[in-house]
């Protein structure tokens, strides 16, 4: 007889648990804002994509009024479509890392660790609040930007075409820098210095850069670019061979590039991009071969799943150090 009663107190227990460790994940994100606010950390980063966006929709309004004769601003249907695929390269890591540099590492530096992991809570939920902040900051920051492209570009340029895309931008945006957000944190967690977190960052970028330079030049669009992170292997709807002269649109097609990616999968899914590579002779120019072929939706879902398997692992190593982390009390 005493059974459904054990079994009804253990589920008020169990109810009790989930909603104390609901209301101190809460608490922590509130927490996690605050310390970036008192920072200035997410403050900085609205500003900094405020200019950028404001310099992207004035350019062309201002060349004209400029130009000599002053030229009439002509309309563009497809300006905040070009105008989200443009976000790309270095704007994404800056942004990413600006929004994770510090999330650990600011907190080991200023000693706020202590108190933070002396409460009642498990290093693991800590944790789970600053990447869920750090998620929700970078998915804010590129709604508001891709909004204010939006509604500016509708203003100066007329009617736009595909805004039902622009969601999609939002998120291929925010994980192509996600995956940057999670090296500076990974490093800042590592090392507990926001300094060396940033430097790192940007030496790894600097030497993906380089690496992925030197690949291009030497064999064109690699299929080993397809995995690496950053910009990535670049595709061209031209076939090879007149892509020399200058045929055809090309594109971006590494992490840096998934926004682009899944906005053209969702628009012309079947159109294929062709990854072409360079065939050098003993003597002439050097002639341009096909590596590859892929079609937008097939190259969009790749870019998709190396990118969250960049996240993932990454933030699995971060978490890894950060729950083997030992805090001293001075």
């Amino acid at each position: 007889m005493p059974q459904p009663s054990r079994k009804r107190g253990n589920g008020l227990v169990a109810q009790k648990k989930r909603a104390g460790t609901l209301a101190a994940f809460i608490a922590l994100l509130y927490y996690e804002f605050l310390w970036n606010i008192r920072k200035k950390k997410i403050i900085a980063i609205f500003i900094i994509i405020f200019a950028i966006a404001t310099v992207q929709l004035a350019f062309t309004p201002i060349a004209d009024a400029l130009a000599n004769p002053p030229q009439t601003l002509q309309a563009n249907s497809t300006f905040v479509f070009g105008g989200i695929e443009a976000l790309t390269g270095i704007f994404l890591f800056l942004v990413g890392v600006a929004t994770t540099m510090n999330t650990v590492s600011g907190e080991f530096e200023s000693g706020t660790i202590v108190p933070l992991l002396t409460k009642p809570v498990s290093k693991t939920l800590v944790f789970a609040a600053k990447i869920v902040a750090s998620v929700i900051t970078l998915l804010a920051a590129y709604s508001f930007l891709v909004g204010y492209i939006a509604i500016g570009g509708t203003l100066i340029y007329g009617s736009q075409d595909n805004l039902n895309l622009v969601p999609l931008g939002i998120l291929g945006l925010t994980i192509g820098s996600m995956v940057w957000a999670s090296v500076a944190l990974t490093l800042g967690t590592l090392s507990k210095n926001s300094v060396l977190a940033a430097l790192g960052s940007f030496g790894f970028y600097i030497g993906l850069l380089i690496g992925g330079t030197l690949i291009a030049s030497q064999l064109g669009a690699s299929t080993v670019l397809f995995y690496a992170p950053g910009m990535g292997a670049t595709g061209t709807t031209a076939a090879c061979a007149g892509l020399e002269r200058g045929g055809g649109q090309t594109f971006s097609t590494g992490t840096d590039g998934l926004a682009s990616m899944l906005m053209r999968w969702v628009l012309n899914p079947g159109q294929v991009l062709n990854f072409c590579g360079f065939q050098f002779r003993a003597s002439g120019n050097p002639t341009t071969t096909l590596l590859a072929s892929d079609t937008f939706a097939n190259v969009a879902f790749r870019d998709l799943w190396v990118s969250l398997v960049y996240v993932a692992g990454l933030l699995l190593l971060s978490w890894f150090a950060f729950r083997r982390s030992q805090i001293v009390e001075s």
